[in-house]
């Protein structure tokens, strides 16, 4: 896995990278850019796996970086780190298709935990017997699962047709692409719904791409039996107001 760290502030990069190249999964390869510019030049020959940016950044921000990164088909996975301890501010974020955020100063244990995610995730994805295009989906689909993902602008994303897509993803994963991507939104909420109990259950839908509290509530009722209160284990149905 190839990670890339972006932070303006040294001492905060210095920090970062010893930290990062400690906990992260063994064969971790990390490297280092003070600024959004220099983040672009080097992924054109790095192509990191995942990028952990700062937001605020002179110049362009990590808002910006993302943007342009994404457009050139530089990298689809984003950590960002931020001293902004406010969830509206990483809801944002979240719904730009980054993976999740780190609140400065950051938890070595969290990071550690957030990089054999996406190791596991990457392993999932391109270790299988799946074809090439299958899985460039797969990768799309984990790092966009929280944004409105449909067939047809997966079709423009990928340069296939639609129908090919479908039958292709149903042939060689044995679940259709709309199950799938439902079964790994449930499997984040539910981590959301343990971990995150200071989110209403109305929040974690949004976080995990359901903008209808219902909807969400029924998905989740499919793929486990139970609404999401009765998972947290409050059974409190009034969440889904929050």
């Amino acid at each position: 896995m190839k990670v890339l760290i972006v932070d303006d502030e040294p001492l905060i990069l210095t920090g970062l990278m010893r930290v990062i190249s400690e906990v992260a999964p063994a064969g971790t390869e990390v490297r280092q850019a003070s600024h959004a510019h220099e983040a672009l030049e080097m992924m054109e020959s790095y192509l990191p796996d995942a990028t952990i940016t700062d937001l605020n950044m002179p110049e362009k921000n990590g808002f910006e970086l993302m943007d342009a990164a994404r457009e050139r088909g530089l990298c689809d996975r984003f950590i960002i780190l931020t001293g902004y301890d406010e969830f509206e501010y990483a809801r944002m974020a979240l719904r730009t298709g980054v993976i999740d955020y780190l609140l400065k100063p950051v938890d070595a244990d969290e990071i550690a935990v957030l990089l054999q995610r996406i190791a596991s995730e990457l392993d999932e994805a391109f270790d299988s017997g799946y074809s090439q295009h299958v899985r460039r989906i797969l990768a799309y689909v984990h790092s966009h699962y929280r944004t409105d993902i449909s067939l047809d602008q997966l079709a423009d994303q990928m340069g296939l047709h639609p129908n090919y897509i479908s039958s292709l993803f149903k042939k060689e994963v044995g679940d259709t692409l709309i199950n799938y991507l439902s079964s790994l939104r449930i499997r984040e909420a539910q981590k959301l719904l343990q971990d995150q109990r200071d989110l209403s259950v109305n929040a974690v839908g949004r976080l995990v791409g359901y903008e209808n509290r219902h909807y969400f509530a029924k998905v989740f009722k499919k793929h486990t039996g139970i609404s999401p209160g009765a998972y947290r284990g409050t059974g409190d149905c009034g969440e889904l107001e929050g």
